[in-house]
């Protein structure tokens, strides 16, 4: 195979007569789903939270692009501080709810979902003039809700390295920090965990940039970095938990145009840095890795379908809060109209790029219970919504064995199946492209929840698939690897 992305996604799928061999999966040594704190230096968040929560309805003038003057605390300026900081992190990757089981134990739900609920996903924060908060970097700690002071004073000069000079990073004053931890996943899903994790991570960031448009605030995605240099200022082992995203935030109007994500190097240089006694996930992010600061140029493009006007009063904190995976849906359809607003919520423009892989990935459409829709599998066009048919006829069946034999794959009134071609996508941005392009399927399929909740409907992702066997139902070539599956229908009243 041309690239390791192809290796590790053909030597990670699930197939029927193997998956029983993966090993049992031993509930009592779960990692821990938060990190350890040291109370020294905390700063607590809750309060502030607390007044950013009185009102969350979002600055209609803001988000169809004529916002209040920049730096105001409703765009995020300076002023906002530790408020605002507190708001973005909340409905990114916050709290949202406890439950707890017949033995006592407690389990948190958080804004965005997690496969499994294990949250490998952590969030970082570099900070700069302001308000309530000294200059440093951070470490958001949700179960606390506090920020956990990794560095004090300024380190922006070496983030602006780090990230390959990109102007955003001079003019922001919030950069936020993705990582992920191997461990908390790869317990339960062992090698294919990598791909859960950037999922995950997509989720969450699709959160983080529907909270800056309903703000008022820029932002600017920044895929490509200095892997290692991230990892020594956050003092990140590795092999353990590793840097994946930033994203610089400011006041509207404060930020550059991004241009677009730098490629890794090329597969067959790649290659060479992967240690074979590495689990697989851990040599395809030893592949995807940055290390020459002179990388190859940014690859830009514009990314996005039809606009698609909010209706008025919309809050996507409202939606976050309520957003929840079904786990039952009734069977019942859904009209195309639903369908339509949902993809054009999902695939909308709005505001600064948001794709990290513009153009790299593929979308196929499973109707099942569609009012105006035959039955079947259509290709489905981002940048027009147009469904183009490709197979007729009812494939419940199919999807339900697909989906490891989950009952909501054949009671979803559809399934959006997001798929890349790895081959290409390994051309144009080296083995990096699998992180950018599963991100932005998590990101899109966060949409879609959050649509499907807007809507009373009911939504779930699946990343545990047969894969070949998604491929022969979308009649797609094994060589188009799918990458993540999203479920929308009408869930059963609890």
């Amino acid at each position: 195979m041309a690239s390791f992305t192809e290796r590790y996604h053909e030597l990670t799928k699930y197939n029927p007569h193997t998956i029983d061999k993966l090993g049992p999966v031993h509930w009592d040594r779960q990692p821990p789903a938060f990190k350890p704190i040291s109370a020294k230096g905390k700063i607590d968040l809750l309060t502030r939270l607390q007044t950013a929560m009185e009102n969350l309805e979002p600055d209609t003038a803001a988000s169809k692009g004529s916002g209040p003057e920049a730096g105001g605390p409703e765009t995020g300026g300076p002023e906002a501080g530790l408020e605002n900081i507190a708001r973005l992190l909340f409905f990114t990757l916050g709290l949202t709810a406890r439950l707890t089981d017949q033995s006592g134990n407690d389990h948190f739900l958080r804004a965005a979902p997690s496969a499994g609920g294990l949250y490998p996903t952590e969030i970082y924060v570099a900070a700069r003039g302001q308000k309530g908060l000294s200059d440093g970097i951070y470490h958001y700690h949700s179960l606390k809700s506090a920020l956990i002071p990794v560095w004090e004073g300024s380190f922006w000069a070496d983030l602006k390295h780090y990230f390959l000079g990109h102007p955003a990073v001079e003019s922001a004053g919030l950069l936020f920090l993705f990582t992920g931890i191997y461990g908390r996943s790869a317990w339960r899903y062992k090698e294919r965990a990598y791909r859960r994790i950037l999922l995950d991570t997509g989720h969450a960031l699709g959160n983080l940039l529907e909270a800056c448009r309903a703000t008022g605030q820029d932002y600017a995605l920044l895929g490509g970095f200095l892997d290692a240099g991230l990892e020594e200022l956050l003092f990140l082992t590795p092999k353990e938990e590793f840097p994946l995203l930033g994203v610089a935030v400011g006041p509207r109007g404060s930020l550059p145009a991004a241009f677009g994500q730098y490629p890794g190097e090329p597969p067959a240089e790649a290659i060479k840095h992967a240690q074979a006694g590495d689990p697989m996930q851990v040599q395809q992010n030893a592949c995807e890795r940055i290390r020459s600061e002179k990388p190859r140029a940014p690859v830009s493009a514009p990314c996005g379908g039809p606009a698609f006007p909010l209706p008025s009063g919309y809050s996507p904190f409202k939606t976050i809060l309520r957003r929840r995976s079904c786990r039952k849906f009734t069977g019942a359809g859904v009209t195309l109209g639903q369908v339509r607003e949902a993809l054009a919520y999902a695939f909308r423009p709005d505001g600064a790029p948001w794709c990290l892989a513009p153009g790299q990935l593929g979308f196929h459409l499973v109707a099942l219970g569609i009012t105006g829709l035959e039955p079947g599998v259509y290709e489905l066009d981002p940048a027009t919504l147009r469904l183009t048919e490709r197979r007729q006829g009812d494939f419940r069946s199919e999807t339900y064995f697909m989906c490891l034999g989950q009952d909501l794959a054949s009671e979803c009134a559809f399934a959006l199946v997001h798929t890349a071609n790895l081959a290409a996508l390994a051309e144009v941005f080296g083995d990096r492209g699998y992180r950018y392009a599963c991100m932005d399927a998590g990101q899109i399929g966060e949409r879609l929840n959050l649509w499907a909740v807007h809507q009373e409907l009911g939504s779930s992702g699946i990343g545990g698939y047969y894969d070949d066997q998604a491929n022969e139902l979308l009649a797609a070539p094994l060589a188009h690897g799918i990458l993540y599956i999203s479920l929308v229908g009408v869930p059963e009243a609890e």
